[in-house]
């Protein structure tokens, strides 16, 4: 992704890579950690976050879709979506395709199996930077929404 960065989106860049990173340090799964640095940042709704994403630890369990990956889903979602959102939506449904898109392009593969045997068995160090710059990346489209015009509310804590 390759937007204009002054040093107010280089401090939210740093504060939401800080965030995730605490968060995935203090237990909190990958989905959690992205979904929940990028909503306190914007001043999204997190009353609900955590529970609906606790089950999406491990790619689901199974190995599947990378649970960080699915936190900035849930926080793209959460941004993007009005009260009355039902079914397609298709500035939504932009956004997380392109968020896919550059997770792939960055890390090769959405899956959490494939990501964990590439870059290490076990939920550490690497896990946590796949979390930290998912977070980032999730950031980026979000701020790049909300300069082309979309509805999406920045507050620095």
């Amino acid at each position: 992704m390759s937007i204009r960065m002054n040093k107010a989106d280089q401090d939210m860049y740093e504060e939401v890579r800080k965030r995730a990173e605490n968060y995935f340090k203090q237990d909190y799964n990958c989905a959690q950690a992205v979904a929940l640095s990028n909503l306190e940042l914007l001043g999204g709704q997190t009353s609900s976050i955590m529970q609906l994403a606790v089950g999406f630890a491990h790619g689901m369990s199974a190995g599947c879709t990378c649970g960080a990956l699915v936190g900035g889903v849930m926080a793209i979602s959460t941004m993007l979506a009005g009260p009355e959102t039902k079914g397609f939506d298709s500035e939504i449904t932009e956004a997380v395709a392109s968020l896919h898109r550059e997770f792939v392009n960055m890390f090769g593969t959405a899956c959490c199996r494939g990501l964990r045997k590439k870059l290490s068995p076990t939920k550490n160090k690497k896990c946590r930077e796949i979390t930290a710059k998912t977070a980032v990346l999730t950031l980026e489209l979000l701020l790049a929404r909300k300069a082309s015009s979309a509805p999406v509310r920045v507050q620095l804590l």
